[in-house]
């Protein structure tokens, strides 16, 4: 018999938010932004499985008893305010002018930036003589932020493509693996200009949470480091570990060809303790 097929959502589509009272506590927001880290990871498999219907259902309702994605995008919010530390923007500004300062002062102006899964709209406001900034999200906090689900957005035409593209806590939200490397972190090529253009920077600014790639049977930064080269990514610019998280500045360099890619979900590192973080590209 013809299994029937599930239609295809987005990896994080929206659970309807309910009209409980959000909290601001630091704890309360971090012990939201774990668990609706491990539920979305769980509903991305039960996607996947056509007979995981029933606990695809409780999974849903069970985000929804938490306040939904609206929920977890106020407690973004609320942990990049400034009494918390502020956003990532700030590394990737510093990182731009004391390693590609020359490359910045000889691209045209503004640089245009793409900040997909943005919880704030005024991110680079202070820049703006230089940058000029497109906040995309999928279930965006502020009207100035554009709905957009990135894993289905055509890439801009050859004028309006990007100088950087923004990638900060967004791929360890993605619940499935191959999401994360073909559907995400490939698909980010297709928002800048050709290498070879002049004129035009072509970087990829990526976050994700330091156990990612310290901490995982499946990922480690060399691992990140070899997977990113192989879509073109050749030059880590810079990367630095914080006590939470992880940052790093790539470089396009070329498009090589991705159709033999086989970056599979193995172990690297034995041990418990360890968390599941993959990406796989295949």
């Amino acid at each position: 018999m013809v299994k029937k097929q599930k239609k295809k959502q987005p990896i994080t589509a929206r659970v309807q938010p309910t009209e409980a009272k959000f909290k601001h506590s630091r704890v309360e927001t971090a012990r939201l932004i774990r668990k609706f880290h491990v539920l979305n990871k769980e509903l991305a498999k039960c996607k996947a499985d056509p007979q995981s219907i029933k606990r695809e259902q409780e999974i849903l309702k069970e985000m929804e008893a938490m306040g939904g994605l609206d929920w977890y995008q106020k407690a973004s919010q609320l942990g990049q305010s400034k009494s918390r530390g502020g956003d990532s923007s700030k590394w990737l500004i510093q990182t731009l002018k004391s390693h590609c300062n020359e490359l910045v002062d000889l691209c045209n102006k503004p640089v245009k930036v793409l900040d997909i899964g943005a919880v704030a709209p005024d991110n680079y406001k202070p820049y703006s003589s230089w940058i000029t900034a497109k906040p995309i999200d999928l279930n965006p906090q502020d009207p100035a932020i554009q709905k957009q689900d990135f894993l289905q957005m055509k890439p801009p035409g050859k004028d309006d493509k990007f100088d950087i593209v923004c990638l900060s806590l967004v791929i360890n939200f993605v619940g499935d693996p191959k999401d994360r490397g073909r559907q995400m972190l490939k698909h980010t090529r297709d928002f800048f200009t050709l290498p070879s253009v002049t004129g035009r920077l072509h970087h990829l600014f990526l976050v994700v949470p330091l156990p990612c790639v310290n901490n995982s049977r499946y990922m480690t930064h060399q691992h990140l480091l070899k997977m990113m080269g192989s879509i073109g990514y050749t030059r880590c610019i810079h990367h630095h570990f914080s006590n939470k998280l992880a940052y790093y500045l790539f470089e396009l360099t070329g498009l090589p060809s991705t159709k033999n890619l086989e970056w599979k979900k193995k172990i690297l590192q034995e041990g418990g303790g360890r968390n599941n973080f993959a990406v796989v590209m295949e």
